[in-house]
């Protein structure tokens, strides 16, 4: 009984119920043992309800706001369709699965176009919502633009604190667009505040690091942008066949079945 009530208390605090406590000993004092423990018994299924429905609604919140297009997870990606895959289902795995507050997700996933790497990605950024951490989900393109947009409208400082603040972030498609030599600076600007603050990055791209002079303005930006990316990160190779390819025949097969 002492421990129920305990539980029960420290839940109230929990749930920021400042005078609970106060009326539920005072009430509880008016009752007999049995009555108590039913009273108490309540009162728990009571806390245990509430704290479920505001953690649900606490990650429905961080899903919505993480802008992912499209909510894709890890169970619905079959790690097995080819040998590259394989090869990193363990690490990726583990990642995924030790997501938290002082571990966020640092990643980058090289491929080329079709073999699941924003799935991936995806499936990162919902794990961290699940754990109410908060997740933007941002194109390479769009990322761009959005900086260089707001360079004009003199509001650079509240993008890049927008870009900043989120505890993961998730660039996609970085490699389908060519940064000039503002957007090359305000990319880095980002990534480096970010790992200067030990912030969680989830990057898709279809080049490999040496190519990244391609698309930014000249190689120096290049290099510092590489450097900030995979310190610290987990690199995954992905190729072979494209991924939707495999997932359009598994689908055919389950309706022949």
């Amino acid at each position: 009984m002492e421990l129920e009530k305990e539980y029960l208390y420290k839940s109230f605090k929990e749930l920021r119920v400042k005078h609970f406590a106060e009326v539920v000993d005072a009430g509880l004092k008016d009752q007999d043992p049995k009555q108590q423990v039913q009273t108490v018994k309540l009162l728990k299924k009571c806390c245990e309800k509430e704290k479920h429905e505001r953690k649900s609604s606490q990650i429905a919140s961080k899903i919505k706001s993480a802008k992912f297009g499209q909510v894709q997870t890890v169970e619905n990606y079959d790690f097995n369709y080819n040998p590259s895959t394989r090869r990193i289902e363990k690490t990726f795995l583990s990642m995924h699965n030790n997501i938290e507050k002082n571990s966020l997700p640092k990643a980058i996933f090289v491929g080329n176009t079709g073999l699941g790497k924003t799935h991936l990605a995806r499936s990162l950024g919902y794990a961290s919502c699940q754990k109410g951490l908060s997740v933007l989900f941002i194109t390479a393109a769009d990322m761009a633009t959005q900086l260089l947009q707001a360079q004009k409208l003199a509001l650079l400082e509240k993008e890049i604190l927008r870009l900043k603040k989120p505890q993961v972030l998730i660039i996609d498609e970085l490699g389908y667009v060519d940064f000039d030599t503002q957007g090359s600076q305000l990319f880095f600007q980002v990534i480096s505040a970010r790992h200067d603050a030990g912030l969680g990055l989830v990057v898709t791209t279809n080049l490999n690091f040496s190519q990244f002079n391609q698309i930014f303005a000249n190689e120096a930006v290049a290099t510092v942008v590489v450097d900030r990316m995979v310190n610290e990160a987990e690199i995954f190779y992905l190729e072979g066949d494209s991924y939707r390819k495999h997932q359009k025949t598994m689908k055919n097969k389950l309706k022949e079945k």
